[in-house]
């Protein structure tokens, strides 16, 4: 099956999931459809506290969606959220067991803001309990989406990429001077804070991460039933 053709039985079973404060779009991510077809599979760190959740519809731009959390799991970097009606045909699963390093594998998202769907094409680069790790360039909005295998069956949610701060400005960021420090009315550390942030945010050393359906399968009744 080729690439084409694996992203058509997919296409629609991945969805951009918003932060929503009003009309406003507070963050943005990723996600599967799930179960039967009301249910999205996202990641923890997506769900933000005192926003709305919703979905963009695939069939109205412009249009959010609007469903609530009902399961997180933040120690899993896990969210299932529901919606009150059909929103997409479900993916497919498959246990993540069966992966080995080598597979070819594929991510679709929504990276970088980007409203429409995006493929990556890359290969398992190495397994561990809790992580597929993948040769892929994930970005920020990525997060929540599925990692598919060759034969478009999700195998794992998309939550991080590799590209972890240096010690110095690790220090940097956490900094707290003790007193306040303006030059021309502009605070320079929280100045250099806010660009080591939006560095880190666009770094991209080609190197992402999945949780494996196999740790998600027993976290809720509703991933249980659904994940092989």
């Amino acid at each position: 099956m080729s690439l084409t053709q694996q992203y058509q039985k997919v296409k629609d079973s991945v969805v951009q999931v918003l932060a929503l404060n009003g009309n406003n779009i507070i963050s943005s991510g990723s996600g599967s459809v799930i179960g039967k077809g009301r249910h999205v599979l996202t990641c923890a760190h997506c769900v933000i506290n005192g926003t709305q959740m919703a979905i963009a519809d695939p069939r109205n731009p412009g249009v959010a969606l609007h469903g609530k959390t009902i399961f997180i799991d933040q120690s899993n970097d896990i969210a299932l959220l529901e919606f009150p009606h059909f929103i997409g045909s479900p993916v497919i699963f498959a246990n993540s067991k069966t992966c080995s390093i080598g597979n070819s594998v594929f991510i679709v998202g929504f990276p970088m803001n980007i409203m429409e769907p995006v493929l990556f094409s890359a290969h398992i680069a190495s397994l561990t309990l809790n992580h597929l790790r993948v040769d892929a360039s994930v970005n920020h909005g990525n997060s929540g989406g599925p990692l598919f295998n060759s034969s478009a069956e999700q195998i794992g949610v998309v939550n991080a990429k590799h590209g972890s701060l240096s010690a110095y400005l690790s220090q940097l960021m956490n900094a707290r001077p003790g007193a306040s420090i303006s030059i021309s009315g502009i605070d320079p550390v929280q100045t250099i804070q806010i660009l080591i942030s939006e560095m880190q945010k666009n770094l991209n050393l080609g190197i992402g991460y999945a949780v494996p359906t196999s740790a998600i399968k027993p976290l809720h009744g509703i991933l249980s039933a659904a994940i092989p």
